[in-house]
């Protein structure tokens, strides 16, 4: 929400007048689907976030019938409650400062409560710079509160729990029994009290929690116990934590009725190889962090015959067959799998090397729509993209290890293979050898079918290119993928060169977006020729 909006929206009345009786406005399948679509998701760009917001205000300010759907949409996310605080009267500037003073009235708290009441997910972080909030004004809302701050919330995110200049204690503002979803991330052990009474107030409140997050390090077992006590929990996620897990807990996380999503780390744990089976039965998706060989006694342990999602973090210490690994898990899963990471956790600066065959388990798996293998060196040819791309038809995502310099990389061409045989992918991370870039000939025609990749990131890096060399690599991605929304560079190697080739590529998307408006604007002054 932003400052513009919010002040239009102030002056939307409380109490609204019952809609229109024509059949399209009484119709709230129909409003849902119009504020639906003007509504912007999370992948979207900043400028389409803020041209999203406009719209739908425009549109509860065009008709009484879309006033509740349109502010439920535009309220619905907040990552700084300064918007909601500016309909109290009472809160005001002191010096550059705001601070919260005065009486409240019943009416304001009303008008409040009104937008308070659309506000379904919620990011609580330190204030923006630009934004001098005074830290009483929490503890004021907390004194004048005695229901929640946002009753219908359901997902609350900290992305950062010890950061300075932060009352992270303010989060207990928001905890609501609606709550569904809670994310907390760069944890220390200062914040773990704090952490096991938020999730104590949570349990006690009766809040059907389905998703728990808990990144960082320093939690105790007491505080890890809380956030297992839902059980109607369906994800979760422990990392960083793996001093304070131990078999009890395990078994306890094993013996949720409901979990499908389990992400858990076991770094520095003191768990030893398991030997007696502990649940999960009805689990689909598996991240664990840790060394190969414990991982292999934990896959034996858990009961479910249905695993769709499997991603393995681990340290190169000590040494395995890691074709002989996938394989264990491929015979398990093979009918299920559909989604499998691989991926090194840097514990050093070494740099391991994987040979293409590692992968071949994987070949068999025609369902396969997800594949990240990060962290590892191997050498890549254009012919191994071509192997893969035959092999996984109906691939969504694709991210494949940063190779550097001097070693075997895809060129330009594995885009063309690609376009052409991954007609579902939407997410693409390759190595790629652009030391000569062929020249871009046109053939006067778009390429076919047209591909709806989304997002383009380059994990090589290469001696500084020609302008000219660029221009003709900008040409080639947005004649493969010409409604690319970003280009990247891996981990801001090379960032320059590619940022200025994602600049090209939306000035390339922009011309023919101007050239498809001129035709149509062509089309129709000769329409009106008698």
């Amino acid at each position: 929400m932003d400052a513009q909006a919010q002040e239009d929206t102030d002056n939307l009345p409380a109490t609204l007048a019952k809609p229109s009786i024509l059949p399209f406005h009484s119709n709230p399948d129909i409003l849902d689907e119009v504020c639906e679509y003007l509504a912007y998701d999370q992948d979207s760009a900043p400028d389409e976030v803020s041209t999203s917001k406009r719209n739908l205000l425009r549109l509860a300010l065009t008709c009484k019938a879309f006033i509740e759907p349109a502010l439920d949409r535009l309220w619905r996310s907040l990552d700084c409650l300064f918007p909601l605080l500016k309909i109290l009267p009472a809160f005001s500037q002191s010096d550059g400062t705001y601070v919260l003073r005065g009486a409240i009235s019943a009416e304001d708290w009303m008008r409040f409560d009104s937008y308070a009441r659309r506000i379904r997910k919620f990011v609580y972080t330190r204030d923006p710079d630009n934004l001098d909030i005074a830290m009483h004004v929490y503890f004021r809302l907390a004194q004048l509160r005695s229901t929640a701050l946002l009753p219908s919330l359901r997902h609350l995110h900290c992305p950062a729990v010890s950061q300075n200049d932060f009352l992270v204690s303010g989060i207990c503002l928001f905890l609501s029994p609606s709550l569904q979803t809670l994310e907390f991330e760069s944890i220390s052990s200062v914040e773990d009290k704090l952490c096991g009474t938020v999730l104590h107030t949570l349990y006690s409140d009766g809040a059907r929690m389905e998703k728990v997050t808990l990144r960082g390090h320093g939690l105790s077992w007491d505080t890890l116990s809380m956030a297992i006590k839902f059980e109607h929990l369906r994800e979760l996620e422990l990392a960083g934590m793996g001093k304070s897990l131990d078999l009890k807990l395990l078994q306890q996380i094993g013996a949720l009725p409901w979990l499908v999503d389990l992400a858990v780390d076991f770094t520095d744990s003191t768990i030893p190889p398991l030997e007696e089976d502990i649940g999960l039965r009805d689990l689909k998706s598996l991240m664990i962090t840790g060394p190969i060989p414990f991982i292999e006694s934990f896959l034996p342990r858990i009961a479910t015959p249905y695993l769709e999602t499997f991603v393995a973090v681990a340290p190169s210490n000590p040494p395995v067959d890691k074709k002989a690994f996938l394989e264990s898990v491929v015979s398990r899963w093979k009918d299920t799998l559909s989604r499998i990471g691989l991926v090194r956790q840097q514990t050093d600066d070494a740099v391991e090397s994987l040979t293409v065959a590692v992968l071949a388990p994987l070949l068999p798996l025609r369902r396969l729509t997800y594949l990240r293998v990060e962290g590892y060196s191997m050498d890549l040819t254009d012919l191994h993209i071509l192997e893969f791309a035959n092999a996984w038809p109906l691939m969504t995502t694709l991210l494949l290890p940063f190779i550097a310099a001097g070693r075997p990389r895809p060129t330009i061409h594995s885009l063309r293979t690609v376009a052409s045989l991954l007609p579902h992918l939407r997410h693409l991370r390759i190595p790629l050898d652009t030391a000569d870039v062929v020249s871009f000939l046109s053939t006067g025609s778009p390429h076919t079918p047209l591909h709806e990749l989304h997002t383009l990131t380059i994990a090589s890096a290469d001696d500084p290119a020609e302008l000219r060399d660029l221009l003709h690599f900008a040409r080639h991605v947005d004649y493969f993928f010409p409604r690319l929304r970003w280009l990247n560079p891996f981990e801001g190697h090379d960032a320059e060169r590619w940022q200025h080739v994602h600049e090209m590529i939306q000035m390339y998307q922009g011309v023919r977006k101007e050239a498809a408006a001129f035709e149509r604007e062509k089309q129709k002054v000769l329409g009106s020729i008698p």
